[in-house]
């Protein structure tokens, strides 16, 4: 029987130390690990805020009293920090300031046996990579808690059934230890000022998401208890950017049918319950607005809303280029409003200007859709006309001119004509096409003015 009791014994032990070396371990090893480096990512955002809003004479101190605040945070349970050691290096090709200057290195001088997981730091306005936080997390209550059971596995058979006992209690002090760690974890990515969600690979919803990301995708839980919404699936639909690709400029539809534009990034991670990723959003609407806002004043004429003289340039070109490649056939309208020198100086450069800007808008409506219209210089405008002949060209030109002639003015004697020539694209450089054009409207004011050439005058 003792002799039972004995291989029984033995038998216990092996299939424990089996399991623990094989099953548990591993297991913690893993999740202590995905707890740590989420930890680590959720605080890098904090100094990349920083980077983004920090004075540049105060911003290493503000950053040194940061990376301090973090090495203060400790597990509850164990009264042991959790960061041991925290570097920051930056790339002073991105950053304004002196290289080398807020490069930190904060926290124990030597940690060999800490965790170490590099985080890249990104620029908040247009998140490009400005450096590397390296966060070394300190191993101890893992490796107490290996330690420790491997010494009571020791013990022998005389004292199985208390190492058995031991061995349940102390599993579960370690289950309550991690669950009490990711409540931590939980707690700092709740509290994140930004949308970040846990998206599970292969799963249509989320397994998890912080209260900024409910609000901003507008989640919802579903029957399987994921959560999901229209929003999500517009993301999702996206794609996320994978390991390496860095982040994606995503739209965004929400259920009141307005778009936001968000900045996404993954981050794989690699849990107990399988690979994930983190997935963190930026709000960049206002951005994209202001970027949509630059365009368009880059390539418009402030006075009158048409297009500037450097963009219809560089479409007449684009459209020189197209009728080389293949037949195609395009004109354009060099125009210019008659006597507006007389204009400015008999009523005055205020009415000048609402001359032009009326006669701008007069332009615009008369023309198609497909056309492009622009000023080309002080009182004169330039109209591309593709796939249009002389003929149709000469036409839709009278239709601007006499939608002009039509306007009224409250000013008493001021009447409005248009002078233009029209100007089949035939095989020249875009200097020879606008002289020629040049050449018929000199033509129509020598004639007259009030009237549209669009044949070659007659020497």
């Amino acid at each position: 029987m003792a002799l039972i009791f004995a291989l029984l014994g033995i038998l216990a032990t092996a299939l424990l130390t089996l399991h623990w070396f094989l099953v548990l371990e591993p297991t913690v090893r893993t999740e202590v690990q995905s707890q740590s480096r989420l930890l680590a990512q959720a605080q890098a955002q904090g100094i990349e805020q920083r980077l983004g809003s920090g004075h540049p004479e105060h911003l290493r101190d503000d950053l040194t009293t940061a990376l301090d605040g973090l090495l203060l945070l400790k597990d509850q349970s164990l009264g042991l920090p959790f960061i041991r050691r925290i570097t920051l290096e930056l790339d002073y090709e991105q950053v304004a300031a002196p290289v080398g200057s807020l490069d930190l290195d904060r926290g124990t001088a030597s940690c060999p046996e800490c965790l170490v997981f590099p985080v890249p730091l990104y620029r908040s306005a247009d998140r490009q990579l400005i450096g590397v936080a390296t966060f070394y997390s300190s191993p101890v209550a893992l490796q107490t808690l290996i330690d420790g059971f491997r010494v009571k596995l020791l013990l022998g058979g005389g004292f199985l059934l208390c190492l058995i006992g031991a061995t349940w209690l102390w599993t579960g002090r370690l289950l309550k230890r991690v669950t009490q760690s990711e409540a931590n974890l939980r707690v700092l990515f709740e509290a994140a000022p930004f949308p970040m969600v846990l998206h599970v690979d292969g799963a249509t919803g989320l397994g998890r998401a912080n209260q900024a990301a409910v609000d901003y995708l507008d989640l919802q839980q579903d029957d399987s208890g994921h959560l999901t919404s229209p929003a999500w699936h517009a993301l999702r639909d996206c794609r996320l950017p994978k390991d390496g690709e860095g982040h994606r400029e995503c739209l965004v539809q929400t259920q009141d049918g307005s778009e936001r534009w968000a900045l996404v990034s993954a981050i794989p991670l690699e849990t107990s319950g399988g690979r994930s990723e983190l997935v963190s959003l930026v709000d960049v609407s206002q951005l994209k607005a202001y970027q949509n806002e630059l365009h368009l004043a880059s390539i418009t004429d402030s006075l009158t809303g048409l297009y500037n003289r450097r963009y219809l340039l560089l479409r007449l070109a684009e459209e020189i280029e197209r009728a080389a490649r293949g037949p195609y056939r395009f004109s354009i309208a060099l125009l210019d409003l008659d006597h507006f020198k007389q204009v400015n100086d008999s009523f005055g450069h205020g009415v000048g200007d609402d001359v032009l800007s009326r006669a701008a808008s007069a332009l615009r409506g008369a023309i198609r859709a497909t056309d492009l219209a622009g000023r080309y210089g002080g009182e004169e405008f330039l109209v591309v006309l593709p796939d249009t002949g002389t003929a149709e060209a000469m036409k839709i030109t009278e239709r601007i001119g006499s939608a002009i002639k039509a306007l009224s003015w409250p000013q008493l004697g001021l009447r409005l004509t248009l002078s233009g020539g029209v100007c089949a694209y035939e095989g020249s450089d875009i200097d020879g096409f606008l002289e020629h054009a040049d050449r018929r409207l000199y033509a129509a004011k020598a004639a007259g003015r009030d009237q549209i050439i669009g044949d070659d005058p007659v020497p």
